[in-house]
């Protein structure tokens, strides 16, 4: 009745976290998570608190009777992985399998004590002659209800049995005395219940997936001893920049050369120190010493934050100085892109590559890919072999899996957490594991048309002049993404009530990148040969990047998107543009905002809820929450007028 068992971790918090339902095996009893014991739980700290904190927002979770706030209370969650599974037999409502008798139990511990071998009252000794009830009710608000057995209204000892026919609605409760149904109403089913919060229950069939769903996030898992190098270094912050708008003195290699490097006041290193002092007490000139210092660490590059310096300086008129280092999407964007231990590669590498080797037959296969990537203004496209990942379990809920509906409209649903431990402490059940992943950029010089053409913003002349510029000013007017990690143009009531507003400039960059990745995720299946839902999307609103990943969190994958990537990427792309051109449900999808369950809408997986999603964003047409027809990110208009910014720009720098 009652056992112990173990599942991977991943698999523990998807299908097995507390109060989910699951069949033992296919035909034995149904059975329900009692607790899930953490092995060295720790405080939730960092990049977790950071994307807990977002989630709990969403779900208007974070009060009283829910949720502490991560950000004041931290110490009310304790963070581990999973270690063992209890669970206990339910529901306790039987039925004989002869007779059709209905048995019903309080609790498991009554049963043990009252019918351990499942015997029949009615059929004698028989063991085993019972069946569990499959049928429940389910709130939203969280609450689970075995099934209620009524009297026959005739008399109340006739035995009354259950007409299964597969679905709630169709069964009914039928008196085998008077060879009649029970039923009021040909609507009521198996019955209406109400629940304790004062809303009626739902019945449910167990095997439907809406009786639970596990809540989960993810995050990228930076290493600790990665960061630790870098800790109360007071050039973090401009590491973090250079890399961000990609200036001409930061090198990937930074990362890890330059956190090591020995750095004292004004930038000089203890060897330079003591010559500047030996060359003053020999009588020359201090001016000339600071010119000769000067000219031996730039050539030496002893100092290389001076050419930092350099170059944000000009960055500095158009941002208005984020600390990125408190920044954790930044963090992450940064490392994922550039730490060595992740192991990526670059279309363009393997072009290079292929030419330096002279293999031509290579160098055109992805030269063309390159081709079919600048046709989609995408950049920097590469392979993250090690992506280092954390799949966190943060709570579950029923009936509904998000807050709000695929229309944009808020639903009952609530975040409900696990079992609290004797502690009070709220449990948090994570997994780590490294996987592959795709990786790719929105070319900013494209953005930024887009933007101007549609009248959101004007790109100033003087960014123009070089893309590290541009950069700097697309994150300078993207505010709201680097606050939150995403802006959106319908907005809902409690975003309202905490006095949001649109911002039209970060919520085009989003709509863009989140359809960019429900569409590259869409297509992805049919030739990285890894399942749909089994494909899941990060992003990085703020950076104009994101990232498809294998998300079966297993210790090693099979290659599909590295196989892909090298032999079937032009093919990839192209069916991305395809498969956007058009919907099934069309011309009813395009003239209602141009997204739906049909084409980008996704069951599951989607961190953003299906928000801000439209094909209109790349081939233009009408968006929900924006009354004028916009021209598409990927429309000639676009592409000419990003192409006339960039000629500017090689002009400039002729």
């Amino acid at each position: 009745m009652q056992g112990e068992m173990t599942r991977g971790r991943s698999q523990v918090i998807w299908r097995y976290s507390p109060n989910a339902l699951f069949r033992y095996n296919a035909d034995s009893a149904w059975c329900k998570v009692t607790d899930v014991t953490m092995n060295k739980p720790i405080e939730l700290q960092g990049g977790l608190l950071n994307a807990l904190t977002d989630k709990l927002i969403y779900w208007n979770a974070i009060n009283a009777t829910g949720y502490p706030d991560p950000r004041t209370h931290p110490h009310k969650y304790e963070v581990g992985e999973p270690y063992w599974v209890r669970y206990d037999v339910w529901p306790t409502i039987f039925m004989c399998k002869k007779c059709k008798r209905m048995h019903y139990y309080q609790s498991v511990s009554n049963l043990k004590q009252f019918n351990e071998n499942l015997r029949c009252k009615s059929c004698g000794l028989r063991d085993e002659m019972l069946t569990q009830i499959s049928f429940a009710y389910v709130c939203p608000c969280g609450n689970i209800e075995t099934l209620f057995v009524p009297k026959c209204d005739k008399n109340k000892d006739h035995p009354v049995c259950l007409r299964d026919v597969g679905n709630f609605q169709d069964s009914y409760w039928y008196c085998n005395a008077c060879h009649q149904p029970i039923q009021r109403s040909a609507k009521d089913g198996l019955g209406i219940r109400n629940c304790s919060c004062g809303k009626p229950m739902r019945g449910i069939v167990l095997i439907d997936p809406r009786v639970y769903y596990s809540q989960t996030l993810a995050i990228v898992d930076i290493q600790p001893d990665i960061l630790a190098t870098w800790k109360d270094n007071e050039n973090f912050s401009k590491l973090l920049e250079g890399a961000v708008f990609r200036i001409p003195a930061y090198k990937s290699s930074d990362i890890q050369n330059l956190s090591k490097q020995r750095i004292v006041k004004d930038g000089m290193s203890p060897e330079i120190v003591e010559m500047k002092k030996m060359l003053l007490s020999q009588g020359m000139d201090e001016n000339v010493v600071d010119d000769l210092v000067n000219k031996s660490m730039e050539k030496s590059g002893i100092d290389p934050w001076r050419k930092y310096d350099e170059n944000l300086k000009q960055c500095k008129e158009y941002y208005p100085g984020y600390d990125f280092v408190s920044c954790y999407q930044t963090v992450e964007y940064v490392f994922v892109r550039d730490e060595p231990s992740n192991i990526s590669f670059t279309l363009s590498s393997l072009c290079e590559q292929a030419k330096i080797s002279q293999n031509m037959e290579a160098f055109s296969h992805y030269n063309d890919a390159l081709d079919m990537a600048y046709e989609l203004g995408l950049i920097n496209l590469a392979v993250v072999q090690e992506l280092p990942i954390l799949l966190a379990g943060i709570g579950y809920s029923r009936y509904f899996g998000s807050p709000i509906d695929f229309d944009g409209a808020s639903n009952d649903a609530k975040l409900n957490t696990y079992a609290i431990r004797e502690d009070g402490k709220i449990p948090l059940y994570v997994a780590k594991n490294s996987t592959e992943a795709f990786m790719y950029e929105l070319d900013p010089w494209r953005v930024a048309a887009f933007l101007e053409i549609n009248g959101v913003i004007s790109v100033p002349d003087s960014v123009k002049s070089c893309e590290y510029l541009l950069r700097a000013w697309l994150v300078g007017i993207s505010g709201r993404l680097r606050d939150s990690g995403e802006s959106h143009l319908q907005l809902l009531s409690f975003e309202k009530e905490r006095g949001v507003v649109v911002d039209l400039p970060s919520a085009f960059i989003f709509g863009v990148l989140h359809t960019m990745s429900h569409a590259l995720k869409a297509t992805a299946h049919q030739y990285v040969g890894i399942d749909q839902d089994s494909l899941s999307e990060y992003l990085f609103p703020l950076h104009l990047s994101g990232l498809l990943y294998a998300s079966s969190h297993v210790k090693f994958t099979l290659g599909g998107i590295d196989a892909v990537f090298r032999s079937n990427l032009q093919q990839w792309l192209g069916s991305v543009r395809d498969f956007a051109n058009s919907c099934s449900f069309d011309p009813v999808c395009a003239d209602d905002g141009g997204a739906c369950l049909a084409c980008l809408y996704t069951k599951f997986g989607c961190n953003y809820f299906n928000r801000t999603l439209s094909r209109s964003f790349l081939f233009g047409g009408s968006i929900k929450g924006y009354q004028d027809e916009i021209i598409g990110y990927w429309s000639n208009e676009v592409t000419n007028l990003a192409n006339e910014i960039q000629n500017n720009n090689a002009t400039n720098n002729g």
